[in-house]
């Protein structure tokens, strides 16, 4: 970060490729039901999700939308960034952003986890964002947990994916008035 003058931190920096709480919950995990929906349909939230360049980091660094939600991406440093997303099924982009307090907005048309985000002038910059065409996902906290709120009863696959880790998958089933538990461990 020393060769941009803008990016140096106020606190020593720690990698987020791996994010483990002192209780060695595991942050920045993309948790989402994979399969059991099956022909429902959900609105598409008008709030756009937001991804920052703050920091000469993106943050979060795991977001979800829905397909046809907007996310709007900020740029909060004082210094040049691009945002290239790489999508394999959504199409790619790359959008300069030279000057702070610029912004723009970007809407995903197709389901895809995960599409990856860099900054092509700050190599360690990197976010993932999920885009589902359902509600039904969340990003694990510091402390490892997540809530899908509002899933109907019902059995469902969930998925867990972690940007080095993998992925993870599991039946879970959830009772009327119930709440069900889906413990993913991963293993580095």
């Amino acid at each position: 970060m020393a060769t941009d003058p803008n990016c140096k931190p106020d606190q020593p920096l720690k990698t987020e490729t791996v994010a483990v709480g002192q209780d060695r919950g595991l942050q920045n995990v993309f948790v989402y039901v994979k399969d059991g929906l099956g022909d429902l349909r959900f609105p598409v939230p008008a709030t756009p999700a937001v991804l920052d360049q703050r920091g000469c980091r993106y943050t979060p660094r795991v977001i979800g939308v829905q397909v046809g939600q907007p996310v709007q991406i900020l740029n909060s440093d004082r210094t040049f960034h691009n945002v290239h997303a790489v999508g394999q099924t959504n199409s790619e982009f790359n959008v300069a952003q030279p000057s702070v307090g610029m912004t723009m907005t970007h809407t995903f048309t197709t389901r895809e986890v995960m599409v990856p985000f860099k900054c092509d002038v700050h190599l360690w910059m990197h976010a993932w964002v999920g885009v589902l065409d359902h509600p039904f996902f969340a990003v694990t906290t510091a402390d490892g947990s997540f809530s899908l709120a509002g899933l109907p009863p019902g059995t469902y696959t969930v998925e867990a994916w972690h940007e080095s880790l993998g992925t993870q998958t599991m039946q879970v089933t959830v009772a009327p008035k119930a709440v069900a538990m889906a413990p993913f461990t991963f293993k580095g």
